[in-house]
């Protein structure tokens, strides 16, 4: 049964997260001079940090990305079908972490990002799975699940334990629920150019990606400034 735990004089939720230095945010917001009289703190953090570290991240992964072994990337991640050179393996910081220890994949599918799922032996010659899928938890999914979603199957999972907040209410209800998942569908390439799942290009309109987005972007543009008009 759902629990429903109201927020009170007794009751505070708090979710408190840092992973930087505060001296350094003090630096970059140096020009920032602000008084509040009230009890809250100011949020410590910085866009330009996180856009810089997640930027270069991806500059440190373009070699591995078109070596012709990759399999599949992420930010600050790689699956290669051949095995890096010792240099770039090690716990120092801008060094690859070997997270199998030496193992090998037996078996793969990656099907979109954040959706992708493996098989490997361990040192037991037990066969592990492990899968990373948006939506639900990690390797929470079987390996034949991960088939049936790579066959084009729907599949759906129950979360057993998941909150939600009302700013109505001012509560928090945890209760279980079920999430339906499937795999991505590939995104378009026109004009050598990968369009986004989201816009949808008619041939019929516009040969050329960047003529058609460029005028869809002026015809939002002039219709909020006529909003904003009346």
């Amino acid at each position: 049964m759902p629990s429903n735990n109201p927020i009170n004089d007794e009751i505070i939720t708090l979710l408190i997260h840092s992973n930087i230095k505060d001296d350094l945010t003090q630096e970059l917001n140096s020009e920032l001079e602000i008084k509040l009289n009230n009890k809250y703190s100011l949020v410590k953090a910085n866009v330009a940090i996180a856009a810089a570290v997640t930027s270069y991240a991806r500059i440190q992964m373009i070699p591995f990305k078109i070596d012709g072994s990759c399999v599949y990337s992420d930010t600050d991640s790689v699956f290669s079908t051949k095995k890096l050179d010792d240099k770039f393996i090690g716990s120092d910081l801008g060094l690859m972490k070997d997270e199998l220890n030496g193992l090998t994949i037996k078996e793969a599918y990656f099907l979109g990002i954040k959706k992708y799922g493996y098989t490997y032996l361990d040192k037991n010659d037990k066969l592990v799975t492990k899968s990373v899928f948006a939506g639900v938890s990690r390797d929470s999914l079987t390996f034949e699940e991960i088939i049936k979603l790579s066959e084009g199957h729907t599949i759906c999972k129950q979360i057993p334990i998941r909150f939600y907040k009302s700013l109505q209410k001012l509560s928090i209800s945890i209760a279980s629920t079920h999430v339906t998942i499937s795999r991505s569908l590939d995104k378009k390439i026109v004009d050598n150019h990968y369009l986004p799942i989201h816009l949808e290009l008619k041939r019929s309109e516009s040969p050329n990606f960047y003529k058609y987005l460029k005028r869809k972007v002026q015809k939002y543009f002039k219709l909020i400034v006529s909003l904003c008009g009346s």
